[in-house]
Protein backbone atom coordinates (compact mmCIF):
# COMPACT_ATOMS: atom_id res chain seq x y z
CA UNK A 1 0.00 0.00 0.00
CA UNK A 2 1.03 3.56 -0.83
CA UNK A 3 1.40 6.22 2.11
CA UNK A 4 -0.88 8.70 -0.31
CA UNK A 5 -3.00 11.38 0.82
CA UNK A 6 -6.60 10.78 2.34
CA UNK A 7 -9.37 13.37 1.46
CA UNK A 8 -13.06 13.54 2.63
CA UNK A 9 -14.54 15.29 -0.02
CA UNK A 10 -18.41 16.49 -0.41
CA UNK A 11 -20.00 19.19 -2.07
CA UNK A 12 -21.96 22.28 -0.54
CA UNK A 13 -25.08 23.77 -1.37
CA UNK A 14 -23.82 26.98 0.19
CA UNK A 15 -20.15 27.03 -1.10
CA UNK A 16 -19.69 30.47 1.01
CA UNK A 17 -21.17 29.46 4.24
CA UNK A 18 -19.34 26.16 4.13
CA UNK A 19 -15.93 27.57 3.43
CA UNK A 20 -16.47 30.10 6.51
CA UNK A 21 -17.09 27.40 8.88
CA UNK A 22 -13.96 25.59 7.64
CA UNK A 23 -11.62 28.71 7.16
CA UNK A 24 -12.89 31.29 9.69
CA UNK A 25 -14.99 29.14 11.83
CA UNK A 26 -12.76 26.39 12.84
CA UNK A 27 -9.72 28.16 11.59
CA UNK A 28 -8.72 25.24 9.73
CA UNK A 29 -5.40 25.58 7.40
CA UNK A 30 -5.85 25.95 4.40
CA UNK A 31 -3.99 24.12 1.75
CA UNK A 32 -5.74 25.03 -1.69
CA UNK A 33 -8.35 27.01 -3.17
CA UNK A 34 -9.95 27.54 -6.84
CA UNK A 35 -12.25 29.66 -8.43
CA UNK A 36 -12.42 28.69 -11.92
CA UNK A 37 -15.76 29.30 -12.41
CA UNK A 38 -19.23 29.60 -10.59
CA UNK A 39 -19.26 25.37 -11.52
CA UNK A 40 -15.65 25.00 -10.25
CA UNK A 41 -15.10 26.05 -6.93
CA UNK A 42 -13.57 23.99 -3.80
CA UNK A 43 -10.77 24.51 -1.05
CA UNK A 44 -8.58 22.07 0.49
CA UNK A 45 -8.72 22.37 4.78
CA UNK A 46 -5.84 20.77 6.25
CA UNK A 47 -7.56 18.36 8.44
CA UNK A 48 -5.47 16.07 11.50
CA UNK A 49 -3.43 13.67 9.51
CA UNK A 50 -6.42 14.34 6.57
CA UNK A 51 -7.86 16.66 3.77
CA UNK A 52 -11.05 18.17 4.15
CA UNK A 53 -12.38 18.90 0.59
CA UNK A 54 -15.50 21.13 0.21
CA UNK A 55 -16.80 21.80 -3.32
CA UNK A 56 -19.43 24.08 -4.51
CA UNK A 57 -22.46 22.35 -6.15
CA UNK A 58 -22.82 23.00 -9.83
CA UNK A 59 -25.57 24.82 -10.96
CA UNK A 60 -24.92 24.25 -14.48
CA UNK A 61 -23.69 21.39 -15.39
CA UNK A 62 -24.29 17.85 -14.49
CA UNK A 63 -21.91 15.78 -11.96
CA UNK A 64 -20.54 12.50 -13.09
CA UNK A 65 -18.29 9.67 -12.11
CA UNK A 66 -17.64 9.35 -8.09
CA UNK A 67 -19.68 12.62 -7.61
CA UNK A 68 -23.11 12.32 -5.89
CA UNK A 69 -25.19 15.47 -5.46
CA UNK A 70 -27.67 14.43 -2.49
CA UNK A 71 -26.88 16.08 0.73
CA UNK A 72 -24.24 14.06 3.07
CA UNK A 73 -26.21 11.51 5.17
CA UNK A 74 -24.95 9.36 7.76
CA UNK A 75 -21.35 10.61 7.30
CA UNK A 76 -19.55 12.02 9.86
CA UNK A 77 -15.73 13.53 10.05
CA UNK A 78 -13.68 12.67 13.21
CA UNK A 79 -10.76 14.86 13.83
CA UNK A 80 -8.36 14.22 17.12
CA UNK A 81 -7.35 18.05 18.23
CA UNK A 82 -4.27 18.44 20.68
CA UNK A 83 -6.58 20.76 23.08
CA UNK A 84 -10.43 19.96 22.50
CA UNK A 85 -11.72 22.36 25.33
CA UNK A 86 -9.58 25.25 23.66
CA UNK A 87 -11.15 24.34 20.66
CA UNK A 88 -14.79 23.98 22.32
CA UNK A 89 -14.56 27.73 23.43
CA UNK A 90 -13.21 29.31 20.30
CA UNK A 91 -16.61 27.40 18.53
CA UNK A 92 -18.64 28.64 21.05
CA UNK A 93 -17.20 32.29 21.16
CA UNK A 94 -17.31 32.05 17.39
CA UNK A 95 -21.37 31.03 17.36
CA UNK A 96 -20.76 27.55 15.88
CA UNK A 97 -23.42 24.92 15.91
CA UNK A 98 -22.73 23.02 18.73
CA UNK A 99 -24.69 19.48 18.52
CA UNK A 100 -23.52 18.05 21.85
CA UNK A 101 -21.04 19.67 24.46
CA UNK A 102 -17.87 18.78 25.82
CA UNK A 103 -18.53 15.25 27.46
CA UNK A 104 -15.90 12.58 28.26
CA UNK A 105 -16.75 9.57 26.65
CA UNK A 106 -16.08 6.02 28.10
CA UNK A 107 -13.78 5.27 25.53
CA UNK A 108 -11.53 7.65 26.91
CA UNK A 109 -12.28 10.54 24.46
CA UNK A 110 -12.89 14.04 25.92
CA UNK A 111 -15.07 15.57 22.79
CA UNK A 112 -17.60 17.87 21.64
CA UNK A 113 -20.08 17.71 18.09
CA UNK A 114 -20.56 20.23 15.49
CA UNK A 115 -22.84 19.90 12.22
CA UNK A 116 -21.53 21.98 9.51
CA UNK A 117 -23.81 24.35 6.69
CA UNK A 118 -23.76 21.04 4.64
CA UNK A 119 -25.24 18.58 7.15
CA UNK A 120 -21.71 17.38 7.64
CA UNK A 121 -21.09 15.96 11.03
CA UNK A 122 -18.30 16.88 12.93
CA UNK A 123 -16.43 15.47 15.96
CA UNK A 124 -13.31 16.46 17.71
CA UNK A 125 -11.37 14.66 20.34
CA UNK A 126 -8.71 14.56 22.85
CA UNK A 127 -7.86 11.25 24.27
CA UNK A 128 -7.77 10.97 27.84
CA UNK A 129 -4.58 9.89 29.43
Amino acid sequence: MSAGEFRCCFYAGDYEKALAFYRDGLELPVLQSWDRSPDDRGTLFAAASGVIEVLALPKQRPLSGVSDIRPPQGVGLVMEVDDVDAWYRRAVEKGLPITEGLVDQKWRHRSFQLTDPAGVGLYLFSRIV
